[in-house]
């Protein structure tokens, strides 16, 4: 059996057509995203910097962890 979808369009209706709306969002949208890239680094120079955390496998796969998130998820922007 195969797909018979045939999707042209995707329809966000959460948008707003108000510039203004849309400055907001963006601000808020861009604190959060600024908020999670430096509480990541935060942590990776945390346990990078102190040998002793470094030294245990938690505080290692969590450092790789937030430098890995920090590297894969770029922010994404529209045309």
């Amino acid at each position: 059996m195969q797909n018979q979808s045939f999707i042209t369009e995707f329809i966000f209706a959460g948008r707003s057509q108000d510039p203004t709306v849309q400055k907001i969002v963006f601000v808020v949208v861009l604190l959060v995203y600024i908020a999670t890239i430096v509480g990541n680094m935060l942590i990776v120079v945390t346990i990078l910097y102190s040998l002793a955390l470094l030294g245990s496998p938690m505080y290692f796969f969590l450092a790789f962890l937030s430098l890995q998130e920090k590297v894969s998820t770029p922010p994404s922007h529209q045309n």
